[in-house]
Formats: structure tokens, sequence, C-alpha cells
């Protein structure tokens, strides 16, 4: 394992080197120069340190943003007739969103219709009274038409 100097490790990040130290320092690693070596530990608590501060330490993240940007050229005649290009540049934001996993919700079957004795009956009489059924209705329809 390399041992990294906070100048060098300011460098990584793309950081100035004193604004680092003052992180650092805020997080609790005692480190004065940029001389001084870090040790993984010492990044590790500078990144909790980070993250917390930052709002997105201990707990995961329930959404997620993603942007898309586009660009492309349409050719237009004005007026005159002369031809130009247009740039055009299209912006698509999508945000995902993590859901709760709720307990599973038990699924009823569908209730079958409740039908007496009684309505059986009477549905039967009916049938026989109106001559036949549903079916021999239809026929009939069809013949006399």
């Amino acid at each position: 394992m390399a041992v990294t100097t906070v100048a060098q490790f300011a460098e990584q990040l793309k950081r100035p080197t004193a604004a680092l130290i003052e992180q650092l320092a805020s997080a609790g690693v005692p480190k004065k120069s940029p001389d001084d070596a870090l040790t993984d530990a010492d990044k590790e608590r500078l990144l909790e340190y980070l993250r917390s501060a930052h709002g997105t330490g201990g707990a995961e993240r329930k959404k997620i943003t993603i942007t898309r940007k586009s660009t492309s050229e349409i050719k237009q005649a004005d007026a005159c007739g002369k031809a130009r290009t247009i740039q055009v540049e299209v912006r698509k934001k999508r945000v995902f969103v993590k859901r709760e996993e709720a307990a599973p919700v038990e699924e009823a079957a569908p209730a079958a219709p409740v039908v007496d004795d009684a309505e059986l009956q009477r549905h039967e009489e009916e049938a026989r009274a109106g001559g036949g059924s549903i079916t021999d209705a239809a026929t009939k329809a069809r013949q006399v038409s």
C-alpha cells in the first residue's frame, strides 16, 4: 500500500489543499500540513463525515435522478429560400423512486353470485314459459327477418 500525502490526495480529488485540510479538520482528522501522510482510515472518516454533512449518510437513497441531454441539427429554409441549420438540444429528466415493500395483500377470490332455490325455480319457469332458452329466441329472430 502506497503512502498518500494530503497534497497528493487533494490533487486526486482536484481540490485545493487548504480546503481539504479544513475538511479533514472538521471531520476530526488531525492533519496540519500538505506533507502529512493519510491512511485509509483517515479517508474513510472523511467520507463518512461528508456523507452525513450532505444528508446521504446512513440510510439508502430513496430516489435517483437521471438527466440526459441530446443535441441534433435541423435544416430549415427561411422565407428567402436560404437553408439554415438550427441546433436543437433536448433535455430529459427521469426520477426513479425506490418503493417500500408493503405487506402482501391477500386477494380475495371474486364472490360467486348467491342464487337461492326460489330464484333458480323462477328462472326455469320463465325459460319454459318463454318457449325455450335464449339461443332458441335468437334463432327465431333470425328466421323472422
